[in-house]
């Protein structure tokens, strides 16, 4: 996957929506929607973190988990307390098992779809901003 660490923002985004589109495409166009919404804004909100120097055990990263957590309550209509940082935090782990990124490079490989770009360095800063700041 070098190449994908060259891609364009806007490429990156493209491969982002497409590989949403085709995986859940079938869920209310909606969900579709906000679940392509959320990656963006997860992974955009990550980088800048990153690139800022911002360490996941920081204060300044509990800020960073705030804005996300509020992000994925808003689409999953849930509360940020410290049950919901527990539960999401779950659902990142298994998300962030290298079984899961390449089960979905297989999937795309089947399918003949452009594999998404890795999310792992942006899920591995969230789990361990998340495991620090375990509640509001």
């Amino acid at each position: 996957m070098p190449e994908q660490t060259t891609i364009s923002d806007a490429e990156r985004r493209r491969i982002v929506h497409e590989f949403v589109d085709e995986t859940v495409g079938d869920a209310h166009p909606e969900v579709v929607a906000m679940v392509r919404d959320l990656t963006h804004r997860v992974r955009d909100t990550v980088e800048l973190a990153r690139a800022a120097g911002i360490a996941p055990e920081s204060p300044r990263a509990g800020h960073v988990v705030a804005a996300l957590v509020c992000a994925y309550g808003e689409v999953f209509d849930r509360v940020d307390d410290a049950g919901y940082r527990s539960a999401l935090l779950a659902r990142l782990e298994v998300a962030n098992d290298p079984r899961t990124e390449r089960y979905f490079q297989l999937l795309a490989a089947v399918n003949g779809w452009t594999a998404p770009p890795t999310l792992t360095p942006v899920l591995d800063w969230f789990i361990a901003a998340l495991r620090h700041h375990p509640a509001p």
